[in-house]
């Protein structure tokens, strides 16, 4: 600012001064050669009076005339008739000049009035001031011209000249510095204002200003220090309230998304990249170009449609599988028409599987009590109608109301088993022998295996170190298996393998029974999931036993693979870990 007020003041006062020196020195010139042109005009009368009362009449006595006048005046001296013919010349040979009628001078001193002209002369070739006055003797009727060389009047001029011009350069500095010191006077303390300012709009709030004087100027910043201050409290309140607002929003397992009336996002949080499967610097991009879920879009239209919140659940298609939650509503409520929108994104895929898997629980134990109640019912009502009298059919339905009891204590027993497991409930943690838990476990199962006439092969290692574990949920884990390949084999062995590779407890069942097709072996660890449910429910199995062999092995960090071919036979086989001891006695 202050270079711009400098220079436009320098530009006015170089402009007036240069404006108002033209004028005078143009006026002067015009002054010089008005006054020159008087001058030897009236020299050129005082030479005609002369010559008239001289009363010459020949063209000698006028020669002898202009030159002895020319030389006596100082001027150059010609005489010409009414003809235009020279007949005396100071400074030439009159008889060699050329007819001077044309010349604008002496044509007007031949029609009876003064003339005077500047002009160059084509003899000498340098300017002449031509002053012609006519003159009428009784012996001659003509034009008297007296010419004078403007080297003089130029040398005059050229002096004018370089006074004006030292004139205005004393005039322009001294103006200039008059200017700089006025300028300097009005502008230093705007360009404080001005510099201070510029430091808070680059976000240093804490800048002051300190004027020396009391003037508008003064109070102007004053004011700005109040204003700086109360902004820098202000900026700090609202960065710290942005901050703790980012972070929350940054530290959400939902994902967040604002977006402005064009679509162009304005907030994006971490959650949100994971949803849409991407990585990168999105703020200000079209959400179009980012995202491809007609969900989200739905919900968008929905909310700056309505202009209240909208909730929504489906499945986002882009990332898989996913359910999400979207929940939108205008940005900006106290503007109405405002199309900006808010959105949360929650990943409820889990919570859809929960609901899925008590869904299909619910559906599978009511169906499994159904089943043996419904049969119970049956038979007490058919010795209710007098078959208890038939001591033969009696015992005989007795007995199956019995084995359906059984079979609904199992049910029951291992539903509140997978309950307790699921809920992490281990107690009785202790350094076991696996190799004698599985000798127990075995035990428990051989008379199945002898009424089948199954090999029951137990092959351990001499040494298995002990692993850190409930020994009843070992034992679970284990009869479970067993008891699964027994009722899956006809014939043939079950063999129990049990041995520690690379500080891992690694158990293994094989059978040589029917095997598990290929298409089911992703879904057998789930609850009540049978690939043959005929033959399962005649076998008495209530399909919770692979889903408790699971949970157990996941209770320990463990893993279950499965080698199954159909008609071959199917190996289990669990890897469990020893670091997870370290870290439980630690």
């Amino acid at each position: 600012m202050k270079k711009r007020l400098l220079f436009t003041y320098m530009a006015i006062v170089f402009i007036t001064l240069l404006a108002s020196q033209m004028s005078f020195w143009t006026n002067g010139q015009r002054f010089l050669q008005e006054q020159s042109k008087e001058q030897y005009l009236n020299q050129a009368e005082l030479i005609r009076d002369i010559f008239e009362e001289k009363s010459l009449s020949s063209d000698r006595d006028f020669d002898s005339f202009a030159k002895t006048y020319a030389k006596k005046q100082g001027v150059r001296i010609t005489i010409i008739d009414m003809d235009g013919r020279v007949v005396a010349e100071s400074e030439e040979d009159a008889d060699k000049m050329e007819n001077h009628k044309d010349r604008e001078e002496v044509q007007e001193a031949m029609a009876g009035e003064n003339a005077s002209v500047i002009r160059r002369s084509h003899t000498l070739g340098i300017d002449y001031c031509y002053c012609a006055v006519p003159v009428r003797t009784e012996s001659f009727e003509g034009v008297i011209r007296v010419s004078v060389p403007m080297q003089e009047l130029e040398n005059l001029k050229l002096e004018y000249t370089r006074s004006t011009l030292f004139i205005l350069i004393i005039g322009i500095l001294l103006i200039s510095c008059l200017v700089m010191a006025f300028t300097r006077f009005i502008v230093n303390p705007i360009d404080e204002v001005a510099e201070a300012a510029q430091k808070i709009a680059e976000g240093n709030y804490g800048v002051r200003i300190h004027p020396a004087e009391r003037s508008p100027i003064g109070q102007l910043a004053d004011s700005f220090n109040r204003m700086s201050e109360q902004l820098e409290h202000s900026v700090k309140d609202l960065t710290d309230r942005n901050n703790e607002l980012e972070a929350i929003l940054r530290s959400m397992s939902s994902g967040v998304l604002a977006i402005n009336g064009k679509d162009e996002i304005l907030f994006y949080n971490d959650a949100f990249l994971k949803f849409i499967g991407r990585r990168g610097e999105f703020l200000g991009e079209s959400i179009y170009h980012l995202v491809r879920s007609t969900l989200i879009f739905d919900a968008i239209d929905k909310v700056r449609d309505t202009r209240e919140m909208f909730c929504e659940e489906g499945q986002m298609q882009a990332t898989g599988n996913l359910y999400i939650r979207v929940t939108g509503t205008v940005l900006n409520q106290d503007r109405m028409q405002s199309r900006s929108v808010l959105l949360i994104i929650e990943d409820i895929t889990e919570v859809k599987k929960l609901e899925n898997m008590r869904s299909d629980f619910v559906s599978n134990v009511t169906h499994e009590l159904k089943t043996p109640l419904t049969s119970i019912r049956g038979f007490v009502e058919t010795l209710k109608q007098g078959a208890i009298r038939n001591e033969e059919y009696a015992r005989k339905f007795l007995d199956i109301i019995d084995i359906e009891a059984e079979r609904l204590y199992t049910l029951i027993q291992d539903i509140l088993l997978l309950a307790e497991i699921e809920a992490g409930n281990d107690y009785n943690i202790e350094e076991c022998d696996v190799n004698s838990i599985v000798s127990e476990s075995l035990e428990l199962l051989r008379r199945k295996t002898q009424e089948k006439k199954l090999a029951l092969i137990f092959e351990p290692e001499p040494y298995v170190k002990p692993f850190s574990c409930n020994p009843d949920r070992m034992k679970q884990l284990l009869i479970n298996l067993v008891d699964n390949a027994v009722k899956n084999t006809e014939k043939g062995s079950v063999t129990v393998r049990c041995r520690c590779i690379n500080n891992h407890l690694m158990i293994s069942v094989k059978d040589t029974g029917i095997g598990i097709p290929k298409e089911h072996l992703s879904r057998i660890f789930e609850r009540f999931y049978r690939v043959d449910k005929g033959r399962s429910r005649k076998m008495g199995g209530t399909g919770l036993g692979l889903s408790i062999v699971k949970h157990i092995v996941e209770m320990y960090n463990g893993d279950i693979f499965i080698d199954s071919e159909v008609n071959e036979g199917t190996e289990f086989i669990i890897k469990l870990p020893y670091a997870r001891e370290q870290e439980h006695k630690t």
